[in-house]
């Protein structure tokens, strides 16, 4: 009987994994996921503290919806809406009114502007500077305050006639909490609206030593503006006016064609 020759013979495979769907993990792709998997999540964690580290703070602003807030004090109209109060620790505080919305420009209080009111509203706040949403009827928030109630008057004291400062125009409505963040040139088109609807523009800057600093922004007479700065809103921009405290207030009054963009 004749042997067979071994070289033809077909060798035996190793057996190879296989996935079944109702099976136990191959041991081979059990492997792959016991090493994969954690290192995945590293680098896709490491990634997203790349991305988020380079992201500009959003700010400390807060709109405070959940709940109403009430304030007595004399209701002005110049050169932007806004209730003179006095705070807790008696110190007088300035509060901007603006309407729901981005048409502020319609609220109407020259009946009322003078006299001793008090307003009910939705509060907005960035670092110490308030904001009251009020409704467009004044019915609705404004009612006379007790006639016993005062507030002391405020002088308007020069802080610098001459200086030249570089920032940001930005609107106070957003910036200070509405929308997070509410500057830099992706809120451009919603600043603009929002300043062309009469809510007050803000100059945002920050000093040497990284210290925030949020001015009402006016004309060079004190006179509020609108049109006249909207290709500016939202870019970086450097201006030489005057800055003027007013109660707990620093305006920024400069001439719209005083403006130079950075």
């Amino acid at each position: 009987m004749k042997r067979k020759n071994s070289l033809l013979m077909p060798r035996p495979q190793p057996e190879e994994d296989f996935f079944i769907g109702w099976s136990k993990v191959p041991s081979a792709d059990r492997r792959f996921l016991l090493t994969a998997v954690p290192a995945l999540a590293m680098v896709s964690g490491g990634l997203g503290w790349a991305i988020a580290s380079q992201l500009d703070d959003p700010g400390a602003g807060s709109w405070q919806t959940s709940s109403t807030h009430t304030l007595t004090g004399e209701l002005l109209r110049d050169p932007y809406p806004m209730i003179r109060s006095i705070d807790a620790e008696g110190n007088v505080m300035t509060t901007l009114l603006v309407a729901m919305g981005k048409c502020t420009s319609s609220l109407d209080i020259a009946m009322q502007a003078g006299g001793i009111h008090t307003a009910t509203g939705v509060l907005i706040e960035r670092r110490g500077r308030h904001m009251l949403e009020v409704p467009f009827d004044v019915g609705e928030w404004l009612s006379p305050a007790p006639a016993d109630f005062s507030v002391p008057d405020v002088t308007v004291e020069t802080v610098s006639e001459d200086i030249t400062l570089q920032g940001m125009i930005m609107d106070t409505k957003c910036f200070f909490g509405v929308m997070r963040p509410g500057r830099g040139k992706t809120h451009k088109a919603c600043a603009s609206l929002c300043i062309r609807g009469g809510i007050p523009p803000s100059f945002w800057a920050k000093t040497k030593e990284g210290r925030e600093v949020v001015m009402l922004l006016t004309d060079e007479a004190g006179n509020p503006v609108s049109d006249q700065i909207l290709p500016l809103v939202a870019e970086a921009v450097e201006a030489r006016g005057k800055v003027v405290r007013q109660g707990d207030w620093l305006h920024f009054q400069v001439s719209p064609k005083d403006y130079r963009l950075l």
